[in-house]
């Protein structure tokens, strides 16, 4: 892989990174109501419901591509793996073992999105008719992936060109953003 090839899907893993964040920020927004803001909420809740289930649905979507295998999508393993195929050109900051760290942190992290992935193969992208595996989704399950997937992108954007971004100030912004709304529409 060329150089400005690899910039460009770093970036676009970027991008994915920050829609899932975006996402998952403000449905948690919208989840947590107190019994006014419910009420309000519910004079426009054909509105609101079906926006909520969709920004967890596209949240839950966002981080499934970031661990896809397809060698033709934007991912973490599919980035690390080019880089570890030219380290000269593609992690020239990173050492063998930071790359080798990267790599088991990913294997860990696959693990835990197993249901993210049920959910997405079973009532996203499909929807079958008997569900195999559990896709319930859990709130500390999906914080904790997004803090894992933060990490990883900034270890290998690190190696690449000892840049990291800050995904926090995203997350802020879109729930401030939506607190103001929610609560206009409280009124």
């Amino acid at each position: 892989m060329e150089i400005e090839d690899y910039r460009k899907q770093l970036r676009e893993l970027r991008d994915i990174i920050i829609d899932g964040i975006v996402y998952f920020s403000v449905w948690y927004v919208m989840s947590n109501l107190d019994e006014d803001m419910a009420r309000g909420l519910n004079r426009y809740r054909g509105f609101f419901l079906s926006a909520r289930k969709s920004l967890n649905d596209m949240a839950i979507l966002q981080f499934a591509k970031v661990f896809d295998k397809d060698t033709r999508t934007v991912s973490l393993r599919n980035l690390l793996s080019a880089a570890r195929s030219n380290p000269t050109l593609l992690a020239p900051y990173a050492k063998e073992n930071d790359l080798e760290s990267l790599e088991s942190e990913i294997d860990s992290n696959e693990e835990l999105p197993g249901p993210i992935k049920n959910y997405r193969d079973q009532r996203l992208a499909h929807h079958d008719r008997e569900v195999t595996k559990d896709t319930s989704l859990k709130y500390g399950q999906m914080r904790q992936l997004i803090d894992d997937v933060k990490d990883m992108y900034n270890s290998l954007s690190r190696g690449h060109e000892q840049l990291i971004t800050s995904f926090d100030f995203i997350s802020r912004e879109a729930k401030e953003h939506t607190s103001e709304a929610r609560n206009h529409v409280r009124r």
